[in-house]
């Protein structure tokens, strides 16, 4: 009876970690890849067709058989089934199964200035991140020196944008403020919270 407790043990973990890997994978296949990012592109029981390359100023990236491939603007989804379509339709193999593994973010950043610990550019992994979560890889806001409001500057539908937001209410319970989500190029900035000086 013990040792079917530990088996039973032994599944719901396996189940749990699964269950976690697939959704640290999940925002990766999201991605939007671009120029400049840094890829592994790897096909099954397929050792020569494993390549690790940047994608150029185009788009393309240069694969075996293939050539030059487009894949800049697509998904990492997407884009592996490109390659695995030109490997089949071009009769080089008969079921590809490839996989791409997003090595290093370089298209898709913000600028994150101001009053926050770590200033600087910041990927956004999922495509779609949170200002609240480049807040916190930025380290946060300077405690007792920064405002609490934060401007975002950027484009949409090819547009100047600008967005001031009061930055605790995105975590307050009543009259909260809108998480908005970031976008490739955006500026965010940080201020010097207002001072207050009293005289005689």
């Amino acid at each position: 009876m013990k040792w079917m407790r530990e088996i039973a043990r032994w599944l719901l973990a396996a189940t749990l970690l699964s269950a976690g890997l697939a959704a640290q994978a999940a925002p990766q296949a999201d991605y939007v890849l671009g120029v400049g990012d840094l890829i592994r592109v790897a096909v099954y029981q397929n050792p020569d067709l494993t390549l690790e390359t940047r994608i150029n100023e185009g788009g393309t990236i240069s694969y075996p058989l293939l050539g030059s491939v487009k894949i800049g603007g697509l998904s990492v989804v997407a884009a592996e089934k490109k390659i695995a379509d030109g490997l089949r339709e071009g009769n080089y193999l008969k079921q590809p199964q490839v996989t791409i593994l997003l090595l290093a973010v370089k298209a898709n950043q913000v600028s994150v200035l101001g009053l926050v610990n770590k200033p600087g550019r910041y990927p956004l992994e999922a495509g779609t991140s949170k200002l609240s979560e480049v807040l916190a890889a930025a380290g946060g806001t300077v405690a007792g020196s920064a405002s609490d409001i934060v401007v975002i500057s950027g484009l949409r539908n090819g547009k100047a944008f600008r967005k001031e937001i009061d930055f605790p209410k995105v975590f307050a319970s009543i009259g909260t403020v809108d998480d908005i989500p970031l976008e490739n190029g955006d500026a965010i900035w940080v201020d010097r919270a207002p001072q207050i000086y009293i005289y005689g």
